[in-house]
């Protein structure tokens, strides 16, 4: 008998249809993550590229690092200080996923503002070739642009475009550039060892970054992230970006109860936000009056 595939349904009403969705789609040969938006009209980009003023994300982060330096002085890389600043709430270009899909739709419904709204479980499967660890000098490149002003990303994304065949005097004229050479130092400062060999194309493609496990939250939520450098994040998940991705929707009407079975699962604001007042709040809530 010929066996008859399942087609994956458009929306899901509980966990256990989300789950049957999810295993019915051909497995992932690569990486697979998963990213929960309690609006589906929001647009694919991380929180530094909405809604703040010019320079404000080398502004944003130099003023939490004189704020606080002790809650990062154990975190030696770049991406691992971003990692930390995201997770205090400050906009960064890291998008966060899970390698988890409960996790994601946990993220899809939890927000209560938005539950009038349908969220969105996205489903991203990554290329092995775009698949780094937190110790990667092409995400320290990446994540070090944090430092630069727009002006100086503005020369290097300009430098980039302008290039259409890459010669050894175009990658030197490159690497050369006031804007490089001050990316290429903010790297020496966690790497003595960066040599200044930048492919200007690493620049722009999007990555899967597998994070340290030195953060309760990124453990708690089984979390990694997207980076991608100066794309802007224009036209994800499109065959030449690295990536394909797919969407699962969560109709709105159906988050409350979906909510409530995740919670059967241990899987609630206590246990996604591992900090003291998270579990507080929690408590609370659940012990209120109706």
């Amino acid at each position: 008998m010929k066996k008859i595939a399942i087609k994956p349904k458009a929306e899901e009403t509980s966990v256990t249809d989300f789950l049957s969705n999810v295993f019915s789609r051909t497995a992932s040969a690569d990486i697979r993550c998963y990213r929960g938006q309690s609006d589906r009209s929001w647009e694919l980009k991380p929180s530094v590229m909405r809604g703040l003023r010019p320079d404000a994300e080398r502004q944003i982060f130099s003023e939490l690092m004189v704020e606080a330096p002790s809650e990062f002085s154990g975190d030696r890389l770049m991406f691992d200080k971003l990692v930390r600043a995201q997770h205090y709430s400050l906009p960064t270009r890291l998008l966060d996923v899970s390698l988890n899909p409960l996790v994601g739709l946990y993220f899809a419904c939890n927000e209560k503002e938005h539950h009038d709204k349908d969220g969105v479980v996205q489903i991203f499967d990554f290329d092995e070739e775009r698949v780094r660890f937190a110790d990667s000098d092409t995400v320290s490149l990446i994540c070090n642009l944090a430092r630069l002003s727009d002006d100086e990303k503005e020369e290097i994304a300009a430098s980039f475009g302008g290039v259409k065949a890459w010669t050894l005097k175009e990658l030197a004229k490159f690497r050369s550039s006031r804007a490089m050479k001050r990316l290429t130092q903010f790297v020496r400062v966690e790497k003595s060892y960066f040599l200044d060999i930048a492919k200007p194309r690493d620049l722009f493609k999007y990555f899967f970054v597998y994070p340290s496990k030195n953060n309760r939250r990124v453990i708690a939520q089984s979390g990694a992230f997207v980076a991608a450098g100066l794309l802007q994040y224009r036209s994800p998940g499109t065959s030449n970006s690295g990536f394909s991705k797919k969407e699962i929707v969560i109709p709105a009407a159906a988050k409350i109860a979906i909510l409530k079975e995740l919670d059967l699962l241990n899987i609630n604001s206590r246990t996604m936000f591992p900090e003291i007042e998270f579990g507080a709040k929690y408590i609370k809530e659940k012990w209120q009056v109706a």
